[in-house]
Formats: C-alpha cells, sequence, structure tokens
C-alpha cells in the first residue's frame, strides 16, 4: 500500500458517500451533521461548501495510490490555532481489518502537528463504537474527562461521546545560552502552590533561597539545564546547579529543579525531562542528585519512582536524595 494524504475533491463523495451502508454507521460517522439518510453525493458537497472553508476547516482524503480509501475532517475549535480537531472519520468498509483506520488517523495527526503546527489533536467519539475507539487507541489518543458529557439524540436514543486526545511529542534538548533568562520564568512556575491557595506573588523570587536557583545560571560548574521543545517553544526545564539552597545536601551534589507551564503538566513531559538531566549529570561523573519538595505535591511519587529516597523530612518538605548509578 502507498497512502498519502490529499485535499478532499467533489467527485470524492461519490465513493465515500457508498461506505455508509446503514443509517447507525452514517450516524455513528457524523451524528446529526446530515439530516437524513441516506447521504447523497450532493449532499456531501453541499455541506463542504458551507463549511469546509480551507483555513479553519479541511477536509482530507486518503488514497492508495489513486484509489480513495478514506476521509477525514480536520477543524479548529476555537480561535487558538495550537488545537485541531479530527472529525467524519471514515475508510472503505470492504477493506477493514488492514489498518487503514490507524493508517488514516496517524497521516492527518501528522499533518495537524508538522504542517498545521498544532500542539493538541482532539476529538470524540460515540461510546457505541468500540472499533473505532481502539482504532484511536492504537493512533495514540488517550481518553479524557470532561465536566459535561457530550450527547446526540440518534435514532431515537441518547448516544454519549468521549473525549480523546493526544498531544505533539516534546523535543528535549539542552537550553540554548539566550535562552536562559527563561528559567526565571520556570523557577517561579517550580514553587508549589495548592489548588486552593492564594496565587504567590512573583516578589517570592527575590527572595535569595530562591533566586540562588538562576542567578548567573551558566557561569558555574554543575550548571546543567534540559529544555521541552513543543510547536517551537519552550514549555518545561528541569536544571541543576550544584547544592545551592534548600536541596542542598553539600557542594559536591548537583540540586535540581523542574517545572512546566501548567498547561502541559500530566503528559508525561516531566518524567522526560528529569530521565535526560539525570542521563547528563550521569555523563558528567555526578554520583548523586539532590532535591527539596513540599510533601503534597504531586511530583512527590514521580521522585520516587525515579529512585530518589527522603534523606531528612522536615515540617513541609522532603529533602530527596538518588544515586545516579543506581537503577
Amino acid at each position: 500500500m502507498s497512502m498519502t494524504l490529499r485535499p478532499y475533491q467533489m467527485t470524492d463523495a461519490v465513493i465515500i458517500t457508498s461506505w455508509l451502508k446503514s443509517e447507525y454507521l452514517m450516524r455513528q460517522w457524523c451524528a446529526d451533521r446530515y439530516e437524513h439518510y441516506p447521504v447523497t453525493p450532493e449532499d456531501m458537497n453541499s455541506y463542504h461548501e458551507r463549511y469546509i472553508d480551507g483555513q479553519r476547516s479541511r477536509a482530507l482524503t486518503m488514497t492508495d495510490v489513486d484509489e480513495v480509501v478514506g476521509y477525514i475532517t480536520l477543524r479548529t475549535p476555537a480561535d487558538d490555532t495550537t488545537e485541531q480537531r479530527l472529525g467524519f472519520v471514515i475508510v472503505d468498509d470492504s477493506k477493514r481489518g488492514i489498518g487503514l483506520g490507524k493508517a488514516l488517523v496517524s497521516m492527518a495527526v501528522k499533518y495537524a502537528f508538522e504542517t498545521l503546527g498544532a500542539t493538541k489533536v482532539s476529538l470524540g467519539v460515540f461510546e457505541n463504537n468500540p472499533s473505532a475507539i481502539h482504532c484511536y487507541e492504537v493512533a495514540g489518543f488517550h481518553r479524557v474527562s470532561r465536566q459535561d458529557t457530550e450527547s446526540y439524540p440518534c435514532l431515537g436514543e441518547t448516544w454519549n461521546c468521549i473525549e480523546m486526545e493526544q498531544y505533539a511529542d516534546a523535543i528535549i534538548r539542552d537550553i540554548k545560552s539566550d535562552e536562559i533568562p527563561l528559567l526565571t520564568e520556570f523557577l517561579y512556575e517550580a514553587i508549589f502552590q495548592p489548588q486552593d491557595a492564594p496565587e504567590v506573588s512573583r516578589t517570592v523570587l527575590q527572595e535569595p533561597m530562591i533566586w540562588a536557583y538562576v542567578n548567573g545560571f551558566g557561569s558555574r560548574t554543575g550548571d546543567f539545564c534540559r529544555v521541552a521543545i513543543i510547536g517551537g517553544a519552550i514549555v518545561g526545564a528541569a536544571w541543576s546547579r550544584l547544592g545551592c539552597s534548600y536541596g542542598k545536601v553539600d557542594a559536591s551534589i548537583p540540586e535540581l529543579a523542574i517545572s512546566l507551564y501548567p498547561e502541559y503538566r500530566g503528559r508525561g513531559i516531566g518524567s522526560r525531562l528529569l530521565e535526560s538531566l539525570l542521563n547528563t549529570l550521569c555523563e558528567k561523573g555526578y554520583e548523586q542528585v539532590s532535591l527539596s519538595v513540599d510533601k503534597t505535591n504531586y511530583a512527590v511519587s514521580m521522585y520516587r519512582r525515579f529512585g530518589f529516597e527522603t534523606i531528612v523530612e522536615r515540617e513541609h518538605d522532603y529533602l530527596m536524595v538518588k544515586h545516579l548509578n543506581r537503577k
């Protein structure tokens, strides 16, 4: 097979609508977007003329050489172009079981990330469509909870949607010298703030014990920093200095800090940053690394998973150490 994605053409409608063998399948495909079954080629092209503008919404056809074998749409759900939403996903029903669905979804996601510059791709799928759910999971999507369940009246029933999403993979690399000022922002983000507590004033950065984490960074032995890049922007950082503040054990052991912008937390990026920095410190010959973490910070479990051990329990935080020659 030689799959490619190209813009939808009006002549594709004859083939695509022929795959909708029942109203049940049609509703799983489009919910209430088309009023009547069967959907005719004229209906499909009329829909395109009304709703697909080629800017905020796009329709793509998957072909195997010259044969039409799949169809999908992408749209920007809000003014923020960092998100694209998949819809109207369908493949040739006579060719099921050979991976067409995964290929179609994966190609559309790649297009969203690499061509459209999205950092997130989302979709909704009816919970009564297990084959589609499996396809999306295989293609890298995971389920997310929503405050309100999206539902549609279909065939005398109420069908509920499962929300799924996938994020662009982060690139992890060393920080560049002209990016070092950004560490001030990530230092503030690294300050643990309980969810219901008043926001900590940024003036806290002026406290010597806090400012020590970034003051003159890059000028001292033991200053290492790895950053996470999504869509060309730095979204997180993990850095180390030889024992300088709350996590100091002694002057020869590097102390680390790590943070992400809030909207990028919970995606595994922090774990990748931490692993990358630990590898860097190990390569540089350091045998231990330390940190301080608030006892109620959800990151405690991540540090323990990476082999950090508590050596001192203080009133509000743990002083933790990892031996870098241990897995």
